[in-house]
């Protein structure tokens, strides 16, 4: 078998920790130190969240065929081909369009991975305008991607359909297409945006889970 060597790799996840940011209608993650190593030899600690947290995965069954889970979904479904789109000149609260990715068109055959790169993972905060200004993939916009046969799509904010009203009709196109999503990227590496990129997107394998949350990274092959 011919060996395969990696020249490059980048972590696409954000970090989890205690409050890191989430809907307010949610409570954060909260990380509790059970073990403290000067004081007990060990380092042991418990955390207590939504499965929608940081960096993130969305199976069908969190809003379309129950029955999906992510832990019944095939993991070789969660690598492929990647292809990152700078939406970064987007404005805050506005919608990616099927106008925006039509130029994106003759990279989205094979099945491929498309993360939306928008820049507001470095904004990444408790303040309104990263929670609630975030661009957003529209309705539209994701049933683009469902035609085009695209195996799973990411953003770099927490809700791939933002906070507003096209939110839930966002998540349902792509997750009743059999699409998962990833939410809570970090897409600000420039060299994401050339040559050749494979990604791997593996959620923790939770039994019955909607989601979970997941370590995403993107391969260059030499």
């Amino acid at each position: 078998m011919d060996r395969v060597n990696i020249a490059k790799m980048i972590d696409l996840s954000q970090e989890l920790y205690h409050n890191c940011p989430v809907l307010p209608e949610f409570a954060p993650p909260k990380l509790d130190y059970i073990l403290v190593g000067p004081r007990d030899g060990w380092n042991l600690e418990q955390l207590t969240m939504n499965l929608h947290t940081a960096t993130h995965m969305d199976a069908p069954a969190h809003m379309a065929d129950f029955r999906l889970t992510l832990d019944a979904i095939p993991v070789e479904r969660f690598q492929g081909r990647l292809v990152v789109l700078d939406l970064f000149g987007k404005q805050p609260g506005e919608p990616v369009t099927v106008a925006d990715l039509l130029p994106y068109g003759d990279r989205l055959s094979g099945e491929p991975v498309v993360f939306l790169y928008t820049g507001w993972g470095q904004k990444r905060s408790w303040t309104r305008e990263f929670i609630y200004e975030s661009p957003y993939l529209s309705p539209e916009g994701a049933g683009y991607l469902a035609e085009r046969g695209v195996r799973g799509v990411g953003i770099d904010h927490f809700s791939i359909g933002g906070t507003g009203p096209d939110n839930e009709a966002t998540h349902r196109t792509l997750l009743q297409s059999g699409i998962w999503i990833a939410e809570g990227l970090q897409l600000d590496d420039p060299a994401l945006r050339s040559g050749e990129w494979h990604v791997f997107s593996l959620p923790v394998k939770i039994r019955d889970s909607s989601g979970a949350p997941a370590r995403v990274v993107a391969i260059q092959w030499e």
